[in-house]
This record gives structure tokens, C-alpha cells and sequence, in this order.
């Protein structure tokens, strides 16, 4: 159905009965539908704080706006907070990134950045359990992408990891895992227990693990205990650690990478 031109309330109202029905929808297509440009689109939404999100190209609902429990973490509310740290992460990241690699993609708002600096041309194989993640990862052209299914939770975007799948058998060259909260003495954590089985289980199956932290998530420890920070072979994040952070490390032969 062709939707006549229209004011930026009838085009948000019009997108938001489309998403009804679908997890997301391509910009392209969303433009197509409203018979405007992929630049109105994009700035309907950027001024629409309230109402829908702009994801690897996809038009999708913002989570934020339909569940604002005080406390939970919300991936769609996360995506504009640190977002220049979390770019310079991305960037160190996806200097790791080597052709033929096989990597475990982890989910939250951070990982996105990785991707966005993964060279075009560069071929991979990626694994990820998140829809955000997902819809950046398919915008690679030479990237082999497997998306993990399972149980989905909209908060987080991430598809539960349930037993046997393919995670059991891949053989992951590197892992890029995302924290909630990260500390010397109790470990490295996230918000969300549905979280954790994929990620220690694609710890035990990787050749490197590289956890990635932007300074917010220091001394902070939340519910769901992923690994102790010495599993880690690289920890890239946006500010020098502090001390007892960076020897604990060491005494591991852990990488310690910032832009500082």
C-alpha cells in the first residue's frame, strides 16, 4: 500500500502501525512507503525521541518508549549514551579483525561501533544472538553471517542461548564480549542471567577473548556474573585502567588497549 506524502506526525504514526506487525523495516522501503527521501526518514526519527529508532538501516521500535522500568536495561536507550566512546572502542576493536577470522559478535550497544569499522571488503564469518547486531553485520557484503535463534527478549534484543546449537560446535577465532559492569575483585557482569549462557559458552570456544568496556562500566557490578576479568586476553576500552586492573592483567599476559 502506497502512503501519500505527508506530514512527520502521519509518517511517525504511519511507520509505528507498519512495526505492528514486524520486528523492523528497511529505510529504504519505509521511504518508499511514505514517498519521501531515506533523509526525511532519518530526521523524522533523530527529532522523535519517543517513538522509533534508526538500527544498521532499519526502522525499528524503540523499546524505551513502550517499557521504562527504573533499573532495566534497555539496548535501544543505551545506543545514545557514550556513543563517542564507544566509537573510539569500535575503532581500536576492529583493528583486530584479520581476513578468514571467525568471530562471535556479543550483544549491546558497543559491538555495533566494532562493525562499523570492519573494512567492506574484508571477509569473515560473523556469529551474533542479537538483532541489532545483526542488522549492522548484514550490511557487509563479504561477511558469512549466522544469527543464533532461540527465545527473543526485546529489552536487550538478544535471542536466549538454548543448549546444543551452534555454539557448541563452531570454533571461534575471536570473541568480542560486552560488559554491563566490570571489576578486579568480582569479575565482569551484565544486567541480564538470559545472557550469560551464550556468552561463556562462546568463551570456552574461542582462541581469543576480547572484552570491550568504555570507563562507565568500571567498579560496577550487576546481577549476572559472566567471567573473572583474568578469562580475558584483550580488554579494549576508551581510558587507561587503573592500576589493579592493569596488573591483574598482566600477570596474565592480558592486552591492555586504549586510545590514551
Amino acid at each position: 500500500m502506497e502512503i501519500p506524502k505527508s506530514r512527520k506526525s502521519d509518517r511517525i504514526k504511519s511507520l509505528t502501525n507498519v512495526l505492528q506487525g514486524q520486528i523492523a523495516i528497511h529505510i529504504s522501503e519505509a521511504a518508499e512507503l511514505l514517498d519521501v527521501s531515506e533523509m526525511t526518514i532519518r530526521r523524522d526519527i533523530a527529532n522523535n525521541p519517543d517513538g522509533l529508532s534508526l538500527m544498521g538501516g532499519y526502522v525499528t521500535r524503540d523499546i524505551s518508549a513502550q517499557r521504562n522500568e527504573i533499573g532495566k536495561y534497555l539496548v535501544s536507550a543505551e545506543n545514545s549514551r557514550n556513543t563517542e566512546e564507544k566509537r573510539r572502542i569500535g575503532k581500536l576493536a576492529a583493528a583486530l579483525v584479520q581476513k578468514g577470522d571467525t568471530i562471535f559478535f556479543d550483544c549491546g550497544s558497543t559491538t555495533p561501533f566494532v562493525i562499523d569499522f570492519i573494512p567492506t571488503d574484508l571477509e569473515f564469518t560473523a556469529v551474533c544472538n542479537s538483532l541489532n547486531v545483526f542488522l549492522k553485520l548484514q550490511e557487509k557484503p563479504n561477511c558469512n553471517l549466522i544469527l543464533c535463534g532461540g527465545t527473543y527478549y526485546r529489552e536487550d534484543m538478544v535471542f536466549e542461548y538454548i543448549g546444543a546449537q551452534v555454539l557448541d560446535t563452531i570454533r571461534f577465532s575471536k570473541a568480542f564480549i560486552s560488559a554491563g559492569g566490570v571489576s578486579d575483585r568480582f569479575g565482569i557482569t551484565c544486567f541480564n542471567l538470559h545472557e550469560v549462557p551464550a556468552k561463556t559458552k562462546v568463551m570456552q570456544n574461542s582462541q581469543t577473548n576480547i572484552l570491550l568496556a568504555d570507563h562507565t562500566k568500571l567498579d560496577k557490578v550487576r546481577a549476572a556474573y559472566i567471567a573473572d576479568l583474568d578469562r580475558f586476553d584483550f580488554v579494549i576500552s576508551d581510558k587507561p585502567l587503573p592500576n589493579a586492573y592493569t596488573t591483574l592483567l598482566l600477570e596474565h599476559d592480558a592486552h591492555v588497549v586504549t586510545d590514551q
